[in-house]
């Protein structure tokens, strides 16, 4: 079936969309492995937020409400600007590739919801839900194995600390096709790599007390990342 005058088919529909998807999950895996390398370390500064001040290697990884880490700085909702700033680039750099090769417009559109829905689906919803005590998801048959198979990989990813102190396993939320494509996907827990946070809480300038990492201001971890990085 298909419409001539706008040059539209439902299988360049659904090609559109997913290869879309599937370039968002590309650019999204990249895109986190970025936030953890310090290479921009205004970016790196609120996903270490999250990582070493609210769900940190050592401390527990869910709780009956999502541990927002945007508090005080800006965001869109719970995305803060560390993620929107990269996709905003990425997403008017897609636009102006997909105009300069004169795709027809319907498809643009679709391309470009897809780039922007998937990531929010994936990389906001889906992630934020996997740090809830009682998702859903987790009750749902036959939904509930990818799930909590995801949801583990996703722990592991909060945990699998480098002797560097960083994390580098499972970049993905809930799917890892370029973790297994870049070698970077870990399957199991290991021990907590103590020399590795040891590294991490004196580069961030963090602090340990009753179990818990802690910095005595935000701009604190910023001027540790800055000096680092």
């Amino acid at each position: 079936m298909s419409v001539h005058s706008t040059h539209f088919t439902i299988g360049g529909v659904l090609l559109t969309l997913g290869a879309s998807c599937a370039a968002a999950e590309f650019l999204g895996y990249w895109l986190h492995r970025l936030l953890h390398s310090d290479k921009f370390p205004a970016l790196s500064q609120g996903h270490l937020i999250h990582h070493f001040l609210i769900y940190g290697p050592d401390q527990a990884m869910r709780y009956d409400k999502y541990q927002d880490a945007t508090h005080g700085r800006f965001s869109v909702g719970n995305v803060g600007l560390e993620w929107l700033a990269p996709c905003a680039l990425i997403f008017f750099s897609i636009w102006g590739i997909l105009y300069a090769l004169r795709i027809p417009p319907v498809y643009v559109a679709i391309s470009l919801l897809a780039l922007v829905g998937w990531p929010v689906l994936m990389f906001s919803y889906l992630h934020d839900r996997m740090h809830l005590k009682d998702f859903w998801m987790a009750r749902t048959p036959i939904l509930k194995i990818w799930f909590c198979r995801a949801r583990r990989l996703h722990e592991i990813h909060h945990r699998a600390l480098n002797d560097h102190g960083r994390m580098h396993a499972n970049f993905g939320i809930g799917f890892f096709w370029f973790d297994r494509l870049f070698r970077t996907i870990g399957r199991h827990h290991l021990p907590l790599n103590q020399a590795g946070l040891g590294v991490a809480i004196q580069r961030y300038g963090l602090l340990e007390r009753n179990g818990r990492l802690e910095s005595s201001t935000e701009a604190q971890i910023h001027a540790a990342v800055g000096k680092h990085a």
